[in-house]
């Protein structure tokens, strides 16, 4: 094998392993998206997912859209970035589309290191030319975003009953309910809430639609009381059961736990879920522009730092 060609195999095997990291990361197949990894130095600092079809459309890529797109790049310093593109099949205007990213990217000082698109079954970088063997793909796709996304959407035939979900009590009374419900709502996090009776998720819930209850759990979730892979999983799970009257509090949480755990990709489906049951539900749309902005958790960390347990419970917004 000539060197060249030992190049070019390598750089396929690094297409690989990324890919497999990727759906490792997210929790599913990125399928029709198209993912940057931007890098510093070396090393990588962000790795960015959207949706493709703005980008198999190339003619219709405004010039906004191309700015918003790279500006996690420009905000992170970044001096090198990775394409990846994953379609269901070859589709070549993803080439054109990829070239109005780069263009852009140039006039940053930011150089486009490798371009991978992953296409059926097919790897193709973009060494590879006429004459090039086959690269077939070796990476699990039966967990796509899709199903993960539809995973997540109210499901009727699961409904928790709407008798099942508790009243909130009246003013004078909401102090002591507050306290007794937020550590009631720790506690089943702790233990794992999915595989709860419905009577107690009903009741956390509830618990939850109260932003200063939520606010004392997200408190909880900054400094370390829970996991917040597990915690996702688990609210993931409940989503299903929760018809558009109940599911922004839950979701909107949810997607604050895949943020934390650093799965952008999965707080996004959460957030989407939040905003179809509620639009103006005012932490999700926050954590919404957060997320378009690629913006790291540390950044409402540190809002929530500013306060104890007791002060969001008491009163003092830390969640917006």
């Amino acid at each position: 094998m000539n060197p060249i060609a030992h190049t070019h195999k390598h750089k396929i095997e690094i297409a690989q392993g990324t890919l497999g990291g990727l759906v490792k990361s997210f929790g599913f197949y990125p399928a029709d998206s198209l993912i940057i990894e931007w890098m510093k130095s070396g090393e990588l600092v962000l790795t960015q997912r959207a949706d493709m079809q703005e980008f198999l459309e190339p003619t219709d890529l405004s010039r906004s859209y191309l700015e918003l797109f790279v500006e996690p790049g420009r905000t992170y310093h970044a001096d090198q970035a990775i394409v990846l593109a994953c379609l269901d099949h070859m589709d070549e205007r993803i080439y054109l589309g990829i070239d109005a990213v780069e263009e852009v990217l140039a006039e940053y000082e930011i150089h486009l290191a490798e371009i991978f698109v992953f296409a059926g079954d097919r790897i193709y970088s973009r060494d590879c030319g006429g004459e090039c063997d086959p690269h077939m793909m070796r990476v699990e796709k039966q967990i796509s975003r899709v199903v993960r996304a539809n995973g997540c959407e109210s499901d009727s035939s699961m409904f928790i009953d709407a008798e099942a979900f508790p009243e909130v009590p009246s003013a004078e009374d909401l102090s002591p309910w507050r306290a007794s419900e937020s550590a009631f709502v720790q506690q089943l996090l702790g233990h794992g809430c999915a595989s709860a009776a419905t009577v107690e998720i009903a009741r956390m819930v509830v618990a939850l639609e109260d932003t200063r209850i939520r606010d004392s759990i997200l408190w909880d979730l900054a400094n370390g009381v829970y996991d917040p892979e597990s915690v996702a999983e688990s609210l993931c799970e409940l989503l299903p059961r929760l018809d558009a009257n109940h599911g922004a509090a839950l979701a909107t949480t949810a997607a604050i736990c895949w943020w934390l755990h650093g799965n952008g990709a999965m707080a996004n489906i959460c957030i989407a879920r939040a905003l179809s049951d509620s639009p103006h539900y005012p932490l999700a749309t926050i954590i919404r522009s957060a997320l378009d902005y690629a913006l790291p958790p540390e950044f409402w960390l540190e809002g929530v730092n500013e306060l104890t347990r007791k002060e969001c419970l008491a009163g003092v917004d830390v969640a917006f």
